[in-house]
């Protein structure tokens, strides 16, 4: 059958609005409705905050009403003027614009930030899934303890806690050689991004020319040699971080001010002023403030009938009085020159029963030990290490 041809028209201009529609509406809606459609491309931008958030936003050209939209959102659950250089993000964008997420990682907490079909933003918080590990490590020392274990991959969290496990029988800045070996155990937890973050060692070895062999593992909440005895001596090796001994322990000195001979028992540690003094082991204040030519001296009382001095000092720590308690390593007062003094130093003494002692000669006394299951275990975990 055959059509008029004004019917004919009107046939043909149905089918191109039709068409004009069905165009229309395909532009109109896609970037709103993905029913039927493959998801658009992302776009990722992730980095660390050399800045802070806001910056970071901005540079991605995110407007102000936006940038403030997302701020308001993370501010209930995140404190955004303490997000640091170690803290991470991620953003997400699609490809044709609006952003889509922001994963903040911080103190091993993960918030996550998406934003709602329907305006506005949701937020998340989560800890972060931790890998645990465990190996070994070991080196050889050139110049320094640090950058022999920095080398092999020994965060500097886990450098710390090795020298303190061996503070009190190896003095790491002046009994280290070119040459001196070490070793050590861990178990260790990681980050997503690899990133140690929690380490524990459980059994460590020094080789030292000078200091011979020193060995040490992990039993509950201390560390023991093979024979069960504990690392943790009744007094630490120094009282301080020093740069040399300027003066040794000797019967006659040449005093630099009097200038004449005198007997000198104790030891003159050369450090900058204000070097924090610590106490070499637990006590008590029986004194605490100027005496003659010691300056600002600090006198502890120890068990075992013990007594140690720290004179010349530039200031006392915060709340030091007589009759505090002190312990193993607290900050009692910090390095000066006050009194007979030439220059910045720390004089320390100590005294048995009221007998003078020479520090540097006095023999290692450990403070406990532990025997049966305990002491097996120990020399096992050493020998592991050693193998």
């Amino acid at each position: 059958m055959r059509l008029p041809s004004e019917k004919k028209g009107w046939l043909v201009y149905a089918v191109a609005v039709a068409a004009l529609l069905s165009v229309a509406g395909l532009f109109v809606t896609r970037p709103w409705d993905f029913t039927g459609w493959d998801e658009p491309e992302l776009r990722i931008s992730s980095g660390t905050f050399t800045g802070n958030l806001d910056s970071v936003l901005k540079a991605e050209g995110l407007g102000d009403a936006e940038r403030h939209g997302v701020s308001s959102a993370l501010s209930k659950k995140l404190n955004l003027r303490r997000l640091r250089p170690e803290d991470s993000y991620e953003l997400v964008f699609s490809t044709w614009g609006p952003l889509r997420s922001l994963a903040i990682t911080k103190d091993l907490h993960l918030y996550s930030l998406s934003a709602l079909a329907g305006g506005g933003y949701g937020l998340s918080v989560e800890a972060v899934a931790l890998r645990e590990a465990s190996g070994k490590l070991s080196g050889a020392i050139t110049t320094s303890l640090w950058d022999s274990m920095t080398a092999a991959g020994v965060p500097p969290a886990a450098i710390l806690d090795y020298a303190d496990i061996f503070s009190w029988s190896v003095d790491f800045l002046t009994e280290v050689r070119s040459g001196d070996r070490w070793a050590m155990s861990w178990d260790y937890k990681t980050d997503p991004a690899g990133k140690v973050v929690a380490q524990r060692i459980t059994a460590a070895l020094y080789y030292g020319q000078e200091t011979g062999r020193k060995a040490a593992a992990a039993w509950k909440d201390g560390y023991y040699d093979e024979e069960g005895q504990s690392l943790r001596s009744m007094f630490l090796r120094a009282p301080l971080q020093y740069r040399r001994i300027s003066s040794y322990f000797t019967n006659r000195r040449f005093h630099p001010v009097l200038k004449y001979y005198r007997p000198h028992q104790g030891i003159d540690y050369a450090a900058p002023t204000g070097t924090p003094v610590s106490a070499v082991a637990d006590g008590t204040v029986t004194f605490a403030g100027w005496k003659g030519g010691n300056g600002r001296l600090v006198m502890l009382k120890h068990g075992g009938g013990y007594l140690t001095t720290y004179g010349h000092l530039s200031r006392f720590a915060r709340g030091l009085k007589r009759g505090r308690r002190v312990a193993q390593g607290d900050v009692i007062g910090y390095v000066g020159s006050s009194g007979l003094s030439s220059g910045p130093h720390l004089d320390f003494r100590v005294k048995l029963n009221g007998t003078p002692l020479n520090f540097l000669k006095m023999k290692y006394r450990s403070s406990g030990g532990v025997s049966g299951t305990g002491r097996r275990a120990v020399a096992e975990a050493i020998r592991r290490l050693g193998d």
